[in-house]
C-alpha cells in the first residue's frame, strides 16, 4: 500500500473538507492554536505546508506577509492551488512544489522553515511514523510544527453508534480502514497514543492539542443543519480542548515545537 495522490479526488476537497461548517470550524481551531506563533515576533515566517492540497490555510498565512512552499505530490491539487494563488495574487510569496513530503528535507529552498504545516496527511501515507521524522528535518531549532491527522477514535466511535459492528471488528483485524476507491475515509487513522510517542522520538514537544469537529458529526443531520453555524463553532472551540470530547474528534491538532 503506497501513499495516497488525490488526482482523481481533487474536485471533491474545496466541499468536502474546506467548504462549510466543516471547512469552519477547522479553520476556527487551527486560527485560535496557532495565533500565540503568529504573533511572536514582526517578521515574516518561513512556511512550508508539506503535503498541502489546495493550500487554503496555507494562502491565508501568504495574505498575511508570510513566505509560503506548498509541496503536494497531486498534479490536479496543486493546479487548484495555482488557480488560488493567481486569484489572490499572492505569486510573490507561494511558491508551488509537486514533491512528496519524505523528499523535502533534501530541497535547500525549504530548510529552515519556522512553521511547517501537515495538515490531514499522515492518515494517508504508508509509513506515517517515518514522515515525522522528515518534518521535524525541515524546522529551525525553535520551529513549530502544526499537525492534524484523522482520529482512529472518533471513527471508532461513529462506527459504533451506527451498530456496525462487523465493519468495525473487520478494519481492526485488517489494519485497512479506507472504504471504496472514492472514499475520504483515510486508509491508515491514527491514534493520539502513537502519534504522541512518534513526535518524542523525533524530539518535539506538544504545546497544544485540540479536537477538530469534537461533536457536531454526530449530531443528527436536520439538527445540526437547523442552527446557526456560528454557534455550532463556538461551540466546538469550547469543547475542542476538553476530554473526553476531543478525544473523539473526527480530527486531533497538535501544535508542536522543536
Amino acid at each position: 500500500m503506497g501513499d495516497r495522490n488525490f488526482d482523481d479526488l481533487a474536485h471533491r476537497f474545496r466541499k468536502r473538507i474546506y467548504g462549510g461548517l466543516k471547512g469552519d470550524i477547522r479553520l476556527a481551531v487551527l486560527n485560535r492554536d496557532l495565533a500565540p506563533v503568529l504573533a511572536e515576533g514582526s517578521r515574516a515566517l518561513k512556511v512550508v505546508d508539506a503535503g498541502g492540497g489546495q493550500g487554503q490555510f496555507a494562502l491565508d498565512l501568504a495574505a498575511a506577509g508570510h513566505r509560503v512552499f506548498l509541496a503536494d505530490i497531486s498534479t490536479e491539487m496543486l493546479a487548484q492551488a495555482g488557480e488560488l494563488v493567481a486569484e489572490r495574487q499572492l505569486q510573490d510569496r507561494v511558491t508551488l512544489l509537486q514533491r512528496p513530503l519524505q523528499e523535502l528535507p533534501a530541497l535547500p529552498e525549504v530548510g529552515g522553515a519556522d512553521l511547517v504545516l501537515c495538515h490531514a496527511v499522515l492518515e494517508w501515507l504508508a509509513e506515517p511514523r517515518t514522515a515525522v521524522g522528515y518534518l521535524r528535518d525541515l524546522l529551525r531549532p525553535g520551529g513549530y510544527l502544526s499537525l492534524t491527522f484523522y482520529n482512529r477514535r472518533g471513527l471508532e466511535y461513529r462506527l459504533l453508534q451506527r451498530g456496525s459492528f462487523r465493519q468495525l471488528d473487520r478494519n481492526i483485524d485488517s489494519g485497512h480502514w479506507g472504504g471504496h476507491p472514492g472514499s475520504l475515509t483515510p486508509q491508515n487513522p491514527l491514534l493520539r497514543e502513537w502519534v504522541g510517542d512518534w513526535l518524542a522520538q523525533a524530539g518535539l514537544s506538544v504545546v497544544a492539542h485540540s479536537g477538530i469537529r469534537c461533536f457536531s458529526d454526530f449530531m443528527e443531520t436536520p439538527i445540526r443543519e437547523g442552527l446557526p453555524a456560528t454557534a455550532v463553532v463556538e461551540k466546538e472551540l469550547a469543547y475542542s480542548r476538553v476530554d473526553p470530547y476531543r478525544q473523539l474528534a473526527r480530527y486531533i491538532h497538535l501544535l508542536c515545537r522543536r
